[in-house]
């Protein structure tokens, strides 16, 4: 029930070996990752991550399937940015130290690791499959109606 209890501490499989320790986000903090990416976009001072190659890829590709796994992807909405710097707490590399300075020095591969866990710590339905999710669906409402 209370974020800050749910901590982890992940292996960076392209970074061996290193790890970073994270935590679960608030409900306040996954709104205010949603506002900042909308505000983002809104603004326009900032595109959304990764959007222009993925669009020009997509586009290129022509099918509605590969249009449907870029609105699938789980950071999509979510400024990245303000996951890292939230949920976040450390790392095992000694030098630069941790710090939320030092989070804007992680390459964009890094980056998109940890937030990716962080949101998958914090929103796992985001990062299942529609029949997963059906069947989960299926399982909650079986129970709610037995209780």
């Amino acid at each position: 029930m209370f974020a800050s209890l749910t901590q982890q501490t992940l292996l960076l499989p392209f970074d061996p070996p290193h790890s970073v320790t994270i935590r679960k986000l608030t409900g306040r903090e996954v709104e205010r990752a949603q506002g900042e990416h909308l505000k983002g976009l809104i603004s326009g001072s900032r595109s959304s991550r990764g959007w222009a190659e993925a669009f020009q890829r997509n586009l290129a590709k022509g099918t509605p399937g590969a249009v449907a796994a870029v609105l699938a992807d789980p950071l999509n909405g979510f400024d990245r940015s303000t996951i890292l710097a939230c949920g976040l707490l450390g790392w095992s590399h000694p030098t630069p130290p941790f710090s939320l300075a030092a989070i804007d020095d992680l390459d964009d591969d890094a980056a998109e690791f940890i937030a990716r866990a962080i949101l998958q710590l914090t929103k796992p339905a985001l990062f299942l499959t529609v029949e997963a999710a059906q069947e989960e669906k299926k399982t909650a409402t079986a129970v709610s109606t037995a209780a």
